[in-house]
Order: C-alpha cells, then structure tokens, then sequence
C-alpha cells in the first residue's frame, strides 16, 4: 500500500523554482561559447603563423595576389588595392567639403588643412581600409572557405598531410597583413592630394595657408599609429571572415547566411577597435599646439 502511494505521489516542485535560471545559463552559454571558439580560433592562426610562413609560402602569394588585384577589373570581383585608391579620393572630397563648409561660416576656411591633417590620418583613412576591406575580400574569403568546408576539401587537405589552418586561414592573414600597408598608404596618398585640390583650387584657398597648416598637424607619429590601426582593422576582418567560413554548414544556404553573419561582426569589431585604439593611441583629451 505504501509502495502504490509512493509511486503515484506528484513529483517535487523543489527544484521547479530554478529552472528559470537554468534557461538563463543556457542563453548565456551559447554566445560565450561561440565567443571562446573564435578566440580559440584566432589564437592558433596567430600560433600557426610560423608555420605558415616556413611552409606555405605560394599559397601565401597567391592569396596575397587574388587579394590585392582579384580578376584584374577595377571594383566587380576586383582587388583591395583598386577599392582603397577610390574610397581614398572620396573620402578626401568629403573631408574638404565639410571641413571648409564649416570653417568658412567662421571666417577660417583657409584652416581646412588642420582637418585634412587629423581627420583623414587618425580616423577616416584607417576606417575606411577596415571597410573596404571588409566589403571586397572579406566576404569572398568567407564564401571561398565555406565552399571548401561545404566541397569537403578541408577535410581533404588534412588527409593529404597538409595543416587545414595555417594553410586556408593563416595564408589570407598573412596576405592581408602584406597588402594592407601600400594599400593604405595609396588611400592616405589619395585623400591627402584630393583635400589639397578642392580646398586650393575649387575654393581658390590660399595653398600656402593651407600646406602650413597641414603640415603642421601632420605628425610621423600619427601616420605610424594610423597604419597600425588599419594592419589590426585587416587582420580581425579576416580572421573573422575565415572564422565564419571555416565553421559553414548547411550548403550553400548555410554559406551565404555565413557570409553575412561575418559582414556583420567585422563592421562592428572594426567600430569597437576604432574607439579602443584611438583612446589607447591618443588618449581620451588629446592636446594640439596651435600655432600661427
């Protein structure tokens, strides 16, 4: 009798109360699980460095070529080096305009060099290499990996004696690192010229005020921080996107959501490395001597 009574008793609801906090820790769980596989994941390509350079030599160089030039044509399945060279003039005409358009309501129009020689250096030229970055070879290395994981070819390369990571994802972080320091520098180049030309001759700006000013406020210093932000702004963009693709699954679906997913993250480690670096660079109030 007591063994029927036993066994038809409701089940505790002792433990009931805690089962909220159960699925709490497993909604946390899952991105601080992704979140450690990534840093897993970069660390050993950073590790494997070595290994790649020593080893994968050609294949580094055929990675750096596709990533600097592509197909040959200008901005449709192009190169990085084609895309900075224009996003390079268009920032630099964007930065005059807004710079004179403000500085003239106060009668200092002719200062627009002090803004062409901080704004492009310290902020706009690093950011935008980490963008184009981002929108021409990010997404094509995330789709090129994810076929390869998709194709079954990573498992092939493993089979074949080959290391999957340094060869696939080592070699287009090596790559980028290569290829970022002309590339910005022709962007830094051609916003520099752009600024100069529509502050001097579309506004008739006198270029001597104009180049001290630049020159002034253009600092060794500055352009070396600058090139290191955009050499860190191309290395987490592409292991970031090697990241996404050699972890695709579900076809070509899965490719593409892929893909996006790691549009998404870069544009916002690029924001966030942005505001760290600047702060850790510069500092929180920066000074400038300021003189006639």
């Amino acid at each position: 009798m007591l063994d029927e009574q036993a066994g038809s008793a409701a089940p505790s609801r002792y433990f009931n109360q805690f089962r909220f906090l159960e699925r709490s820790l497993r909604t946390v769980q899952a991105p601080l699980h992704r979140m450690g596989g990534a840093l897993l994941f970069a660390g050993q390509i950073l590790y494997y460095l070595p290994v790649t350079v020593k080893h994968y030599r050609k294949e580094t160089l055929a990675r750096m070529i596709s990533l600097s030039f592509g197909r040959g044509s200008l901005v449709v399945d192009g190169g990085v080096i084609s895309v900075l060279m224009i996003l390079g003039v268009a920032i630099g005409a964007s930065v005059a305009i807004e710079a004179w358009a403000t500085l003239n309501l106060l009668g200092f129009g002719a200062l627009s060099g002090v803004v062409g020689g901080l704004a492009n250096v310290r902020e706009m030229a690093p950011v935008v290499t980490g963008i184009a970055f981002t929108a021409q070879a990010g997404a094509r290395m995330t789709a090129e990996i994810g076929s390869m994981r998709i194709a079954e070819e990573i498992d092939a390369t493993e089979a074949m004696g080959l290391r999957a990571l340094p060869y696939v994802a080592g070699t287009r972080v090596l790559g980028s690192l290569i290829i970022v320091i002309p590339g910005f520098a022709l962007a830094l180049l051609g916003s520099f010229a752009i600024s100069n030309a529509m502050i001097t001759v579309f506004y008739a700006a006198p270029e001597g005020t104009y180049q001290h000013y630049f020159v002034q406020f253009l600092s060794p210093t500055d352009l070396v921080y600058s090139t290191v932000k955009a050499a860190i702004f191309c290395a987490a963009v592409t292991i970031i996107h090697c990241y996404y693709g050699y972890f695709a699954s579900g076809g070509p679906v899965g490719v593409g959501v892929a893909s996006g997913r790691a549009v998404r993250a870069s544009l916002v480690a690029i924001v966030v490395l942005d505001f760290g670096l600047t702060v850790a660079f510069w500092g929180l109030q920066p000074t400038f001597v300021f003189t006639g």
